[in-house]
This record gives C-alpha cells, structure tokens and sequence, in this order.
C-alpha cells in the first residue's frame, strides 16, 4: 500500500475523479433541495467551492486497480495510518482496517463504530446512522455486517487503560513532587 503519487501522467484520472465526486455531490444536494424544499435557502454558492485545507495534510490512500469502481471511506481513531482511503466498492470493513496497517495496541475492537449517511424516508433529508460491530467475536458477523457504503467514516476508539494509565501517572508524579517538597521544607526548618 502506498500513498497516492500525484504525477503529470495521472492528472487526468485524479481531474475525472474529481469531476465526478464534484457532480455526485452537487447533484445530491440538488436531490436533496427538490424534496425538501426548506435546504435550498440553507445553501450558498460558497458551500460548493472546496477549499484547500490549511496546516498539516491529511493522509490519503489509493488501493484500486486502474478503472476498478471506487469509494471514499475515511478511517479514524487507532489504528497505524489513519486518513481517507479510495479503495474498491467491494471493500469490507476488515479489509480496511487492514488496509489502515490494523489497529494499534489499545484499540478498542469489540466496538468499531461505522458512521453512515443515510436518506431519512419520511422527511426525506440526509441523516447520519451509526453502526457498532464487535471484531472481537468476528465469526458471529454476516457479510453484510461488514460492508462498507460510499462516505462512511469507520472510527476505532481506545480501551480505558491508556486513560487510566494516564491518569495514574500524573496522579504518582503529583504526589512525588508534593512528597519532595515536603521532605525539603522539613529539612530546611530543622
């Protein structure tokens, strides 16, 4: 897995790509605004511009062969290279986070969380759905439960113990420093 090179060679497929998530999105929004007409006031000509994003760049991954239908799905949390991932449509959530480099050491598998947008059917508006799948007990999970959808964000959380670690040691090195301080205004007053 490598990170996507941006070469002359490949403007023209990274300009079609971009074309088509620009037109996907603008005709979403179009969709959306016809059936509920209360977004179209909500909209601007200035929520359709993408802007460069300022300070450190994000990481994205190209994993598709030439050609090959693709999603964008975005991977948060703990695992080793978190960012957004192009990868092929028949894609699945383990493939991901392998395709993330796995999940790092407290990685908190037995509640991955897949955010979804998704059509509301009776207002007829996008909403956000989130799904939680236990990795752990992998053998009780359908295919289905494992299928990944154009726009989701997969988010892996960390187990307590890195928090309570922590903790712990701002809590030990506190009571140190208040026990040193002691010792020497002991020492001083004698």
């Amino acid at each position: 897995m490598t990170k996507r090179n941006f070469h002359p060679d490949h403007h023209t497929c990274c300009v079609q790509r971009l074309t088509f998530h620009v037109v996907r999105t603008i005709f979403l929004i179009m969709f959306s605004c016809a059936l509920h007409p209360s977004v179209s006031a909500q909209i601007t000509h200035a929520d359709l511009i993408t802007k460069p994003s300022t300070g450190l760049a994000a990481s994205f991954y190209y994993l598709a062969k030439p050609a090959e239908f693709t999603i964008l799905v975005n991977v948060w949390g703990f695992v080793q290279k978190p960012g957004m991932y192009e990868v092929p449509s028949s894609t699945n959530l383990v493939q991901l986070i392998s395709y993330a480099g796995g999940p790092m050491q407290y990685a908190k598998l037995n509640r991955v969380r897949i955010i979804r947008i998704v059509m509301d059917e009776e207002n007829a508006i996008l909403t956000n759905k989130e799904l939680k799948v236990n990795l752990k007990e992998l053998w009780r999970l359908h295919q289905q439960d494992l299928r990944l959808f154009p726009g989701d964000t997969v988010v892996i959380d960390h187990t307590r113990w890195p928090t309570m670690r922590d903790v712990f040691s701002i809590v030990a090195t506190t009571v140190a420093m208040a026990a040193s301080v002691a010792f020497f205004v002991d020492r001083l007053t004698q």
